[in-house]
């Protein structure tokens, strides 16, 4: 166990390709977002917010990396489990919570949580093939 056999690359690799993901997605997706009420038209696409979101999905992938190495190996099966766990556990519950709340249309809360399901399993399997 530890943070050593956490690879850099591996998370470098799963924030590129899970930010070319939630590109695609929102954009496929876009104008059922349109249809929520507190939608406020096309978001813009400055490299100032994009860099957030970049910057975002290194953390979130670094962060899972080392909460994987941290329970045990850094291994596909393991990384996959444990992706699909802090999706469901953490991103999922807190995301129903939020849009509960907010009284935001259920079809707006299953596009949301299924792009988050795909963040952590595109994640979880390049953290884990890349050890």
């Amino acid at each position: 166990m530890g943070f050593s056999n956490v690879s850099v690359l591996g998370v470098l690799v799963a924030a590129i390709l899970s930010f070319g993901f939630d590109f695609a997605w929102h954009r496929a997706f876009e104008k059922r977002w349109m249809t929520d009420r507190n939608y406020r038209g096309k978001p813009a696409l400055k490299p100032g917010p994009l860099a957030i979101v970049f910057v975002a999905y290194v953390v979130i992938a670094g962060m899972l990396a080392g909460l994987t190495a941290h329970i045990g190996p850094v291994r596909l099966t393991d990384t996959l489990i444990t992706s699909i766990l802090v999706w469901a556990g953490f991103i999922l519950a807190a995301m129903v919570v939020d849009h509960s709340y907010e009284a935001r249309p259920r079809k707006l809360t299953a596009i949301n949580a299924a792009h988050w399901f795909g963040v952590f399993v595109i994640m979880g399997v390049v953290i884990g093939l890349f050890g």
